[in-house]
């Protein structure tokens, strides 16, 4: 699958890092100093995981590589082990994954000369993993722990453990230590850490690993054994302590990559390894990553990998400008000369570019979508590539079903053969994993604050488990990165991000659809709109907020939408009418079996045909058909609502006229770029 828009980091950024052309055996030259740390960022379905896979495979074979996903618990590697839940003392998540990078980058590519070795890094592992406490049962802790994760050599399950057990075994032995207690700490350290270390690695690589630990100055004096027991020491102290001790490991992982590259090696330009850390927002993630830019920043200068990471982060609210370094196109240079004041300094953060609307396109390959389709799904997934993707993938597989395809209904084309799930459900539980939160999230969808939001959690949605649901419905919005631009003149809405919003809302339309005259849309919006009766805010009876407005709009109420916009035109200035027009016209449309409201005596005209009563309603009809999510420009729509504004504008005061005249001649022209309520501009600063 063609990866669009991440061009710079495949073809540019990557292989400077790392030494060596994607698509060729042309070895480049190594700047000095440093090379930065990137970090890639993007929303949910933004293709971040699929960058590190394309780089893993671009490498595959040509030199060491290890990809870890830090949001996994078996690091994204199938068949390894989850994490025990046993609360040990002589292990921590950072060691688990420091043993599997270990073994990842230790094994040697066909087309990589030489192999990597960790003397350092398994010697100061040993001294953390090999010994928990006094008592002799823990001690098969740390025997089992090894066994998992020490694979350097025994792909055999069986073997490997029966070599960890002889090895500890034979240190038991030497010490000679009383039936019924456990050796210290200072006794076991030192022969487990010379056995394993030279069985594995040999005696040379040993002794390098030891000078180097007696050069750390983990305590304030001893040799390498002393320093390797207080390395194991400082990891069972307390969480600063434990830090320290990480931190001393990482920077062995960096050392021992680094002995690998002789002046030979550097000279004949041999590539370094290529390390991919996926999901770094993530708990574990901020962990090491912290830990790993420090060190980068506190160690001497030396050989070191190329280092790309992926984190989640909210989607910009508008697309950043073109010139905005992306993964997209970003200039260099990619190294440093000289450190930074912080380490924050060495790492360089690139934003997942957004897709445009030519990529979404190519997706399709030779097919040919009905028009609009493509312009509605880019619009839709905001340039996500994973939502485009899946939204490209079911319209393709409608086509060759050979059934026509209505673009606003989109969202109900089956996701695969099959006619359940549809691409709307298959996104959101892909999106939103867990069925309770995904369910909170539907319902609460069409509050425009988190108030709104707490007062359906009364009754929505139906069966919930209870708890604090908003709350925790507000953690997953946070925690998921979801994006949260409020609307003009409101908080919110809830759920700020406009795909999510309009998946969900979607979703919701469907559930109340099987209800009778879709009673569960209707009800939730009068409990909405009810919030912003013009009784509880104390004002006069004629006067509506434009949030209860919004909510009558969602049930059909066009008529009271109508007369309180026309009411308004009197009342406010011209920006902040258009203000509440586009806020109002942002309304979700109601499922096809609701009800028509009953219909409502006018107040604010004489009768219908008042001509700027006409304008009023027409304009708010047309603008909130042509705002719904899936509709693509509508020309006879747009026509009227470039008339109604001409006539507003002929009927208003110079300053309104100005404004409305603004309005008449832009919105169209952005109508048919496909710009939508409540993203039109108003032209000045509204005043509520």
């Amino acid at each position: 699958m063609t990866l669009y828009g991440r061009s710079a980091v495949l073809n540019e950024l990557v292989p400077e890092l790392v030494g060596l052309k994607p698509e060729s055996h042309s070895r480049l030259r190594i700047p000095g100093g440093s090379p930065l740390l990137v970090q890639c960022t993007g929303g949910r379905r933004t293709g971040k995981t699929a960058l590190l896979e394309r780089l893993a495979e671009r490498y595959a074979q040509r030199i060491p590589q290890a990809y870890a996903d830090l949001g996994a618990d078996d690091f994204g590697q199938p068949g390894l082990a989850p994490p025990d839940d046993d609360g040990t003392a002589n292990a921590s998540r950072t060691t688990d994954l420091l043993f599997y990078l270990m073994d990842r980058l230790s094994q040697q590519p066909r087309e990589f000369r030489g192999k990597l070795a960790f003397p350092r890094l398994t010697q100061g592992l040993l001294a953390v993993t090999s010994w928990q406490s006094v008592q002799p049962a823990e001690l098969a802790a740390a025997r089992s722990r090894l066994a998992g994760l020490l694979r350097e050599s025994q792909p055999d399950v069986q073997e490997r453990r029966n070599r960890v057990a002889g090895w500890i075994t034979q240190v038991m032995e030497g010490l000679g230590t009383v039936p019924g207690l456990g050796p210290g700490l200072r006794e076991i350290v030192p022969p487990l850490a010379e056995i394993v270390t030279t069985e594995l690695l040999g005696p040379h690589a040993n002794k390098d690993g030891l000078r180097w630990w007696s050069e750390r100055r983990v305590s304030s004096q001893g040799d390498a054994h002393a320093q390797l027991t207080e390395l194991a020491m400082r990891f069972r102290g307390d969480p600063d302590d434990r830090r320290l001790a990480e931190r001393h490991l990482h920077a062995a992982l960096l050392e021992d990559m680094a002995d690998h590259y002789t002046r030979l090696r550097r000279a004949n330009r041999v590539p370094r390894p290529l390390l991919l850390l996926d999901n770094v927002h993530t708990t574990l993630g901020q962990e090491v990553w912290g830990t790993l830019t420090r060190v980068w920043h506190e160690e001497a200068p030396r050989t070191r990998p190329g280092v790309v990471a992926t984190s989640l982060a909210a989607e910009p609210a508008a697309p950043d400008p073109e010139s905005t370094p992306s993964t997209r196109s970003v200039a260099g240079p990619f190294w440093r000369q000289e450190s930074p004041d912080v380490p924050a300094g060495w790492v360089l953060r690139l934003p997942l570019a957004q897709l445009g609307l030519d990529e979404v396109k190519e997706m399709f390959g030779a097919d040919r979508p009905e028009p609009g389709v493509a312009q509605v799904i880019h619009r839709l997934s905001a340039g996500r590539a994973g939502i485009a993707h899946t939204l490209v993938q079911a319209v393709r597989a409608q086509a060759l079903r050979g059934e026509p395809l209505d673009v606003r209904s989109l969202l109900d084309v089956p996701y695969g053969a099959e006619p359940e799930p549809s691409v709307n459900e298959r996104l959101l539980r892909i999106l939103i994993p867990a069925e309770v939160a995904r369910a909170r999230l539907v319902y609460y969808a069409p509050a425009l604050d988190d108030s709104a939001a707490h007062q359906l959690s009364a009754q929505y949605p139906p069966g919930d488990p209870g708890g604090v649901p908003v709350q925790e419905a507000l953690v997953q919005l946070r925690d998921d990165r979801w994006g949260r631009c409020p609307w003009p003149g409101v908080d919110g809405p809830f759920v700020g991000d406009p795909t999510l919003r309009a998946l969900l809302l979607h979703d919701l339309r469907i559930r109340a659809q099987e209800t009778p005259s879709g009673e569960q849309w209707r009800n939730i919006h009068l409990l909405l709109r009810s919030l912003y009766a013009p009784d509880v805010y104390g004002g006069a009876a004629a006067v509506h907020d434009v949030r209860y407005l919004h909510h009558s709009l969602a049930i059909g109420d066009a008529d009271t939408v109508a007369e309180a916009l026309h009411r308004r035109l009197a009342e406010q200035d011209a920006p902040s009418w258009l203000t509440a027009l586009n806020l109002i016209c942002a309304a979700p449309h109601p499922p096809a079996n609701l009800a028509d409201p009953p219909a409502a005596p006018l107040t604010c005209c004489t009768s219908d045909d008042d001509p700027v009563h006409q304008a009023v309603r027409l304009l708010l009809i047309n603008l909130w058909e042509q705002s719904h999510p899936l509709a693509p420009p509508d020309t006879e729509k747009i026509n009227s609502v470039r008339l109604q504004l001409l006539t507003l504008a002929q009927r208003s005061a110079p300053a309104a006229q100005r404004v409305f005249f603004q309005a008449y001649e832009q919105w169209p022209l952005l109508l048919n770029r496909w710009r939508q309520a409540p993203d039109l501009p108003t032209y000045g600063e509204a005043r509520t």
